[in-house]
C-alpha cells in the first residue's frame, strides 16, 4: 500500500503573481514543446 499526502497552500497576492507568472512560461514551453513533437511524426 502507498501513502498518499494532499498539501494545500494559501500564497500572498506577491506570490499569486509570481506563480501565475510561472505556470504561464511553463505553459508556453509546454505548448512549444508538444508543437514541436507533432511537427516531427
Amino acid at each position: 500500500m502507498k501513502a498518499r499526502f494532499k498539501y494545500r497552500i494559501y500564497p500572498t497576492p506577491g506570490q499569486k503573481y509570481r506563480l501565475a507568472k510561472l505556470f504561464g512560461c511553463v505553459r508556453v514551453v509546454w505548448n512549444d514543446s508538444l508543437a514541436c513533437c507533432q511537427e516531427k511524426y
